[in-house]
């Protein structure tokens, strides 16, 4: 299937048109119909707005979008934004037209597509890291900057044993939902070869710790 081509240029700015999304394979990294904790943190927002920068007209992608709480805020500052998600669940309940089905580990975007892209907790569900990575690479332009926010953990799926229980009345789902525990290492050494370069990783404290990692497209 050939790739989307995400750029129009619309009142001098380059943002993004987005026909509807087909299925781009079905990597699956969450059981069953597990959902987020929280729909939206506006201080972890907040945050993510420190970082990232968002500027009117810029193309912005969000990966693990789910029902599109950040998308939708995110609108206020371009409207080149679009969110990425592979639960059907999720989508059919979204709050935005903005988001779309798809596989975030194989996305249906041209090359350098998007100025900024950003996961909110979603990298630690999964399977190919290497792959999501790729992929940031791929659809960044040169310059362009990833925002990853994944959980601080001592060990894995510490902070899903919540979730679990809720969900699954079983404790030891945590590690089914959680498939990894990252650090600003183990990204640093995940995109060794990838033309990502990690500029800045910091601990952030918003309705739980987490880390922030900061990647720039090299070129």
């Amino acid at each position: 299937m050939p790739r989307l081509n995400a750029l129009n240029r619309i009142g001098g700015g380059r943002v993004p048109s987005f026909p509807n999304i087909q299925r781009a394979g079905d990597r699956r990294a969450p059981k069953g119909n597990y959902r987020m904790a929280f729909n939206f943190n506006w201080a972890l927002f907040n945050v993510l707005l420190k970082y990232l920068k968002p500027k009117a007209g810029e193309a912005i992608l969000d990966l693990g979008c789910s029902r599109g709480f950040y998308v939708r805020e995110m609108e206020a500052y371009t409207g080149g934004v679009i969110g990425i998600d592979i639960s059907e669940a999720s989508l059919k309940e979204a709050v935005t037209r903005k988001v779309k089905y798809g596989d975030i580990t194989n996305l249906e975007f041209e090359d350098s597509s998007f100025d900024k892209v950003y996961s909110l907790h979603t990298v630690e569900h999964i399977p190919d890291l290497r792959q999501f990575f790729a992929e940031i690479a791929r659809v960044l332009r040169p310059g362009g900057i990833a925002i990853i926010v994944y959980p601080w953990e001592p060990f894995r799926g510490f902070q899903a044993l919540v979730a679990a229980v809720r969900q699954y009345k079983n404790p030891f789902m945590a590690r089914q939902i959680h498939l990894h525990r990252l650090t600003p290492k183990s990204i640093m050494k995940l995109i060794e070869g990838i033309s990502l370069a990690h500029v800045e990783s910091k601990l952030v404290l918003a309705l739980g710790l987490q880390y922030l990692t900061v990647l720039s497209k090299e070129g």
